[in-house]
């Protein structure tokens, strides 16, 4: 790679490769683990957003791959926020709903 973080289209084509086979074995594990893992959609977007930034960091530099990580946790971070409180919503609302059918 050049010293500027900029890499040839080698390098870049491998990238890409990776990230691709990445996200195919991600999507196959949240996929496998779907009962599981729905409640955490937002978080396994973040897990898939930090890999895609920290391997760009080899082609935009690390700097820039810090900023852009920064730029995408301002605009995430109310979604987070906002799943983990519709998470504990749904919770209350089936513990009032099993409460109700208990009586």
């Amino acid at each position: 790679m050049e010293s500027n973080g900029t890499g040839n289209n080698t390098e870049f084509a491998v990238a890409f490769a990776v990230l691709l086979i990445f996200g195919f074995f991600y999507n196959h594990l949240v996929e496998r683990f779907q009962k599981r893992t729905q409640r955490y959609t937002a978080e396994l977007v973040v897990g898939g957003v930090l890999v895609t930034v920290l391997v760009s960091g080899f082609f935009i530099g690390w700097t820039n791959a810090v900023k852009v990580l920064l730029l995408f946790g301002a605009s995430g971070f109310f979604m987070i926020i906002g799943s983990w409180l519709r998470a504990a919503r749904d919770d209350e609302q089936a513990k009032e709903i099993t409460k109700g059918n208990g009586k």
